[in-house]
């Protein structure tokens, strides 16, 4: 009797396997005439909400991307494009404006793309941008399955809190009173207290 082999294929031995590019993004198309991204939260919701639904979050003071044409078709190229390549460009690009209507579409992408080095993109110019917002997410950003997506979140994090912090560091502090206690007051001079009244 003879026994019969039986043909087990081996995992990750297909010679005909090649790299394929991941899938693009899983979102559906967002609509930036008639919808918005919170910039807290990265949620889509209704461009006349002047108030995020599910974070609560003020919109008021952040214009919708939906009016500006060229935000408008690179904020859909950032979200849709199935390039991760063309994505981390046009997240580059928008973050570049400098404007605050782009931080929801950031927002959006940062949570939400496929590609580790688009999501680092975002987390990078989330933090160029400075705004406040942006620590919540940049603070999800944190348990990101990439290193380099948590590496930028700390980066921008860093550069946030630089931009909103105090100007004075040390007030209040131990040492900023004994630095104070050695200066002497200024004296008033007879020529300031002297008022001439005519």
């Amino acid at each position: 009797m003879v026994k019969k082999k039986i043909f087990k294929p081996v995992l990750n031995d297909n010679p005909f396997k090649t790299k394929q590019t991941p899938p693009p993004p899983k979102t559906g198309f967002i609509d930036f005439n008639t919808r918005r991204i919170c910039p807290a939260c990265g949620r889509d919701i209704k461009i006349t909400h002047n108030f995020c639904k599910y974070c609560g979050v003020d919109l008021s003071m952040i214009e919708p991307i939906g009016k500006d044409d060229i935000s408008k078709h690179l904020a859909t190229t950032a979200v849709t494009d199935p390039d991760p390549g063309v994505r981390k460009e046009a997240v580059d690009t928008l973050g570049g404006f400098g404007d605050k209507k782009v931080l929801g579409v950031l927002t959006y992408v940062l949570l939400n793309d496929p590609d580790e080095n688009v999501r680092k993109e975002a987390a990078d110019e989330l933090g160029d941008l400075h705004h406040p917002y942006s620590l919540d997410t940049l603070t999800k950003a944190l348990k990101d399955k990439s290193p380099l997506v948590r590496k930028e979140a700390i980066e921008g994090l860093k550069k946030i809190k630089k931009k909103i912090k105090p100007k004075k560091l040390d007030e209040g502090k131990p040492e900023s009173r004994e630095h104070e206690k050695d200066e002497p007051e200024p004296l008033e001079t007879d020529e300031e207290n002297n008022t001439n009244s005519f």
